[in-house]
């Protein structure tokens, strides 16, 4: 996907205003990929749960 003129300018001045306050945008960028995993781990947990049931012998639907 191609960035926008106005996404590239959105980079841009969060770049500048990290940078500003003494942050890395790399550094700021993987934490937050980091916060958005761990604020869904509930979510990851439950669906590895219904896929394991699912896959467990005995689960199919009985017809």
């Amino acid at each position: 996907m191609a960035a926008t003129k106005e996404q590239k300018e959105l980079k841009t001045n969060a770049e500048d205003l990290l940078a500003y306050n003494g942050k890395d945008y790399d550094d700021w960028l993987e934490e937050k990929h980091r916060e958005v995993i761990s604020e869904n781990i509930p979510l990851l947990m439950n669906l590895l749960k219904k896929e394991r049931k699912a896959a467990s012998p005995g689960s199919a639907s009985q017809n």
